[in-house]
């Protein structure tokens, strides 16, 4: 059986990977638009009216500062990722770096978005590891993509050094 490689030397991530990571960027893409839907109706002052349909009043948290975060903060880490995909072929990653950009990127992306989405709802905001459960959740999962971002930045960080001293 064919065993797909992480990357591809001089190309990046291979094909299969890159294009994997690149559905998770474009689900959360798809999700932070829907956050920004959700911003919108809130700016709206919670009325949904776009004719010729009738006028839709539909309660959203008074949250607006947690509700663009989970429009702009969502799209901003899926732009993030895509843009490590892109500049792969310049990272010369090795097969172990590779797995952990994906999986930290992976975990990144899932963690902030759905910390950004419980942080509407969390009194803490899910800055703290305290109070109700979506609190918990908004802390848990926020600290699982600082975790990711600090890791997959790390290694980019450490590979761009190495290409920019050429070794």
């Amino acid at each position: 059986m064919y065993k797909e490689p992480w990357v591809i030397h001089g190309r990046g991530f291979s094909n299969r990977i890159g294009g994997k990571l690149l559905v998770h960027c474009f689900i959360m893409m798809f999700l932070g638009f829907c956050g920004g839907f959700v911003w919108l109706v809130h700016l709206a002052d919670n009325v949904f009216h776009i004719l010729p349909l009738p006028r839709i009043e539909v309660f959203v948290p008074d949250q607006g500062e947690l509700l663009r975060n989970a429009h702009v903060g969502t799209m901003m880490n899926a732009m993030y990722v895509m843009a490590i995909v892109l500049l792969s072929p310049r990272l010369n990653f090795s097969a172990l770096q590779a797995k952990w950009v994906y999986y930290a990127a992976i975990a990144t992306l899932w963690g902030n978005m759905i910390g950004y989405s419980t942080a509407v709802y969390a009194p803490e905001r899910g800055l703290q590891p305290i109070g109700d459960w979506p609190n918990l959740v908004s802390y848990a999962t926020f600290y699982t993509a600082v975790v990711g971002v600090v890791t997959f930045s790390g290694i980019c960080l450490f590979n761009a050094i190495r290409v920019a001293r050429n070794k």
